[in-house]
């Protein structure tokens, strides 16, 4: 998803409009491959300023995560927009102090970097496939959504479910 900024840094034109859809599979943040369920949209336009080029651009794509109870995958839909003035490395933070500034290499835009350095909280932090996930069994590990253990039944006593390593800390509180 490479956009050449030729025309406008050249000023042959005073902004650039951006309405597509791109199929990729997958998309990374912070060290994990995400993989995306539907297209990346993307919606808005470059435009030349008098402090320099400036994006305004709407995202929306589905991404694949794992429940946290239960693992089992789930669609993510993500939607935000991308604000900001587009900026060589090394560019004077005073000058866009009030702005946010996305660094590019100066001839043309890669607009998969740009979502993936932009979407700092926009995946949440847990995801449920459904709110009253049961999640997995804490003994046999069976998802409890597709299926019923019989390690409840099983475990009569309280002292079954106690993990050896703490039994004897059970002693510290019966009284004498």
């Amino acid at each position: 998803m490479k956009i050449s900024l030729d025309k406008l840094i050249r000023r042959e034109t005073n902004k650039l409009d951006l309405n597509f859809s791109q199929k990729i599979d997958t998309i990374n943040y912070c060290n994990n491959n995400y993989k995306l369920s539907s297209p990346i949209n993307i919606e808005g336009k470059v435009s030349n300023t008098n402090k320099g080029l400036y994006l305004d651009v709407d995202v929306d794509f589905t991404l694949v995560d794992n429940c946290s109870r239960c693992l089992d995958e789930v669609e993510v839909p993500i939607e935000y927009s991308i604000q900001g003035f587009l900026v060589k490395e090394g560019f004077d933070e005073d000058e866009f102090e009030d702005d946010d500034a996305i660094i590019f290499d100066g001839q043309e835009l890669d607009l998969v970097d740009i979502i993936e350095q932009t979407l700092d909280f926009k995946i949440p932090a847990s995801v449920l496939c459904k709110e009253d996930c049961e999640g997995l069994c804490p003994q046999c590990g069976a998802n409890l959504n597709k299926e019923t253990c019989s390690c409840s039944e099983t475990a009569s006593d309280e002292d079954d479910n106690i993990d050896p390593r703490f039994a004897k800390l059970k002693d510290l509180f019966k009284n004498d």
